[in-house]
């Protein structure tokens, strides 16, 4: 096993994730693929192509402790590469993964990715959300909307409205500067179906800046 690899287990191992040699083969082949397109489009920035195991992977599986059901229909809003849906996927193999993203060479490279990696129940939607969200048949469809620095959090709560079945949740990566995120959508909580939003500090060995995690319940 690659050092690389070690890393990824330990620190997975500390975020309560245990991976077995079959999911450590696994995002061995997802880094390496990435890599290798990357040189040829550009799915990541250099600088966090460098640090793959932990700006991408390990940061991606900082939400499992807060997907509590085994089977949940997650919806993944701008994948870009595929995070952080097939990474919380490669670690929880029942989850069913939609991963949304309107570029084409991303899209692209997912659909290899869960190919190769024979992933079932995970499956790529090329389109933008303003497209989507005309469609009733994905309106309230989704146990967990998640999304990572894409998109603003008074955006994603809207979208959460849509997408989220009842009692559904919703998951929101943000960096260490979300008050003003945070407050400018309690204010307007009232016309949205998500009642709570609760700040979740996440303290890492592997993580430069602080991480932040917003969980929204409907």
């Amino acid at each position: 096993m690659d050092q690389d690899m070690i890393l990824l287990q330990q620190q997975a191992g500390r975020l309560g994730i245990d991976l077995n040699s079959q999911q450590l083969s696994q995002f061995e082949i997802y880094k390496n693929e990435l890599l290798d397109w990357n040189t040829r489009t550009n799915l990541i920035s250099e600088s966090s192509a460098q640090e793959i195991i932990t700006r991408h992977f390990l940061d991606s599986l900082t939400a499992v402790q807060f997907i509590t059901q085994p089977q949940a229909v997650i919806i993944d809003i701008g994948s870009g590469a595929g995070f952080p849906g097939l990474p919380l996927k490669i670690a929880r193999p029942n989850l069913k993964i939609y991963l949304l993203e309107s570029n084409r060479k991303k899209v692209s490279f997912m659909k290899h990715i869960i190919r190769l990696l024979q992933l079932s129940s995970a499956h790529v939607l090329h389109d933008r959300v303003e497209n989507i969200i005309r469609q009733n048949s994905w309106k309230e469809k989704f146990d967990i909307l998640i999304s990572r620095a894409a998109f603003k959090l008074d955006e994603l709560v809207k979208l959460g409205d849509f997408f989220l079945s009842p009692a559904g949740q919703l998951i929101a990566w943000k960096g260490p500067n979300v008050e003003k995120e945070l407050n400018d959508c309690l204010k307007t909580q009232h016309q949205h179906k998500i009642s709570q939003l609760i700040q979740h500090d996440i303290k890492t060995g592997f993580l430069d800046a602080p991480l932040k995690i917003i969980i929204g319940k409907k």
